[in-house]
């Protein structure tokens, strides 16, 4: 687990999975094992990809307006 910023830690960077510092969740503490995460995150582009497929009229990629890496629907995520 590594911290981003105040707060916030990129838990894992295979699925580029970013949580609330578990450090801050003493009340109600959240025990997500590593199969539950990724199927949740592999839910989230799927779902993404079908909104994509429905909705929108062009995908644009945060790759193509800035420098920042490739990643996402189709490019390995």
């Amino acid at each position: 687990m590594k911290r981003v910023r105040k707060g916030v830690v990129l838990c894992r960077e295979d699925l580029h999975v970013f949580e609330v510092d578990p450090s801050l969740m003493t009340r109600v503490p959240q025990d997500v094992t590593d199969p539950e995460q990724t199927r949740i995150v592999r839910n989230r582009w799927e779902y993404l990809d079908w909104m994509h497929r429905h909705f929108a009229h062009k995908t644009v990629l945060l790759s193509e307006v800035t420098d920042a890496p490739v990643h996402g629907p189709g490019h390995g995520h």
